[in-house]
């Protein structure tokens, strides 16, 4: 076993270990990252397709107040594009299929007042939390005793309403509302500005994508210094001393005075600590489940649905299709358009096999766009849930009595030890911004 001594140990290859690292890089201090996968990335994946089509299977989005994001895309002289958001968007609710623009789909009146009511409450509630200590708010303990599924049974009046809210939060946090407190959604919700902008493309977290994808902007950022990253090496034991840490891996032990933890928190139990975590810690990374998100690419000769006059966004409420994006160009001649499936829909989709899953994508678009949209040149899928080393997507969350008991845990260091990732972020925690933040923040605790 190969045996190397740095200044400071990054685990993870993700946005949150190379920010640190890059922090690192410029501050002269010698490092070593440790990489589980055998590439770098984390939650971002980018691939090339044969159609010719480059797609995200992970994390894709830059919204226009994620500004550490946009510092790496000027940095690296990427180019972006705008998501196609022109012409009507659709909605098909029990077999009906009607068409709206802007974000709320068309709806019968007294349930679009329901609808917005509810979503204008959710901005106020959370506009009152603190993000760096949401645990503190005065009824803290009260809205983390309930779930957001709670919430909505006593503020939301109408089925439709309720149904159309639903699938906002599964496409948000890639689980149902019944697993999450209402105090993690309302952080979660201040953490990116508002509920509004989460769920937006003019203006929200879904407004820009960028050529190349999002792990292509990593690699660039990386590129100075690649020679520092291992990779195939999970951390499987964290050894802690006066002196500092040793790392064991199945290739490597590396001792450095300083390590940063840049991993979802839902693996940290899964490494051996000497001494173990404090109690508190491990309890909570124990309630810190992944959500679950399927990415689904349809890949046309042509986005002929702009031809007819349609944006390509759908809101569905058959599964397993709930919500779609046309992801291509505005001058593309090839159609991307962009499903995604989450929460239990994917928890139960990802278990059929493709031939399957692709039969059933397809028909309930066709459904939608006609017969256009039954011959796909090609269809790929990703389901999070199966990465050994994410265990799920988009982030880490937190069913009821978890932030307030726990929450205070989240960016305590262990001694030698700091933990980045963006469940750590304060702001925008859970997108690529909160990652870089993330790393920043663990590299300048380790820096002083």
């Amino acid at each position: 076993m190969k045996e190397i001594k740095t200044d400071i140990l990054i685990v993870g290859a993700g946005y949150a270990g190379i920010a640190a690292a890059k922090k690192m890089h410029a501050a002269g201090k010698d490092f070593i990252i440790m990489e589980a996968r055998d590439r770098i990335g984390g939650r971002t994946l980018t691939e090339d397709l044969a159609s010719g089509v480059t797609v995200d299977m992970g994390a894709k989005w830059v919204g226009p107040t994620q500004h550490l994001v946009w510092e790496w895309i000027k940095e690296t002289q990427t180019e972006t594009y705008e998501t196609y958001d022109q012409g009507k968007n659709l909605l098909k609710f029990k077999d009906k299929i009607s068409s709206y623009t802007g974000t709320i789909p068309k709806i019968d009146p007294i349930s679009l007042i329901d609808l917005g009511i509810a979503i204008s409450k959710m901005n106020k509630l959370s506009e009152q939390i603190s993000i760096s200590d949401p645990w503190n708010h005065p009824r803290a303990k009260e809205y983390d005793a309930m779930t957001l599924a709670t919430w909505m049974e006593k503020h939301i009046w109408t089925a439709k309403a309720k149904h159309l809210f639903e699938i906002g939060i599964q496409t948000v946090f890639a689980a149902e509302a019944s697993e999450i407190s209402l105090l993690f959604a309302l952080f979660y919700f201040k953490s990116g500005d508002n509920m509004d902008t989460l769920i937006s493309i003019k203006n929200g977290a879904q407004q820009s994508i960028l050529k190349g994808g999002t792990q292509g902007l990593v690699k660039k950022i990386a590129v100075s210094f690649m020679d520092k990253i291992h990779l195939n090496e999970p951390l499987l034991k964290l050894i802690q001393n006066d002196g500092g840490v040793l790392a064991e891996s199945p290739n490597l032990r590396i001792r450095a005075q300083k390590c940063i933890l840049a991993i979802p928190p839902v693996l940290i139990n899964s490494i051996l600590f000497e001494p173990p975590l404090p109690q508190q810690k491990a309890q909570l990374y124990q309630r810190m489940p992944m959500g679950a998100a399927m990415k689904v690419y349809l890949i046309y000769p042509t986005p002929f649905w702009r031809e007819l006059g349609f944006s390509g966004q759908i809101v569905s409420d058959e599964y397993p299709l709930k919500v779609t994006f046309d992801v291509g160009h505005a001058d593309a001649d090839q159609g991307v358009l962009l499903v995604f499936v989450e929460g239990n829909d994917a928890r139960n989709f990802i278990d059929l096999a493709e031939d399957v899953r692709k039969k059933m994508i397809i028909e309930r678009v066709e459904k939608i766009f006609g017969h256009q949209a039954s011959t796909p040149m090609q269809y790929i899928d990703k389901c999070w849930t199966e990465e050994v080393y994410s265990r799920g997507c988009y982030t880490g969350l937190m069913g009821p009595n978890t932030l307030t008991q726990f929450g205070h845990q989240i960016r305590t260091p262990f001694q030698h030890v700091h933990f980045a990732g963006t469940e750590t972020a304060e702001k925008w925690s859970g997108y690529l911004d909160g990652a870089i933040s993330s790393g920043y923040r663990a590299a300048s605790e380790v820096l002083k």
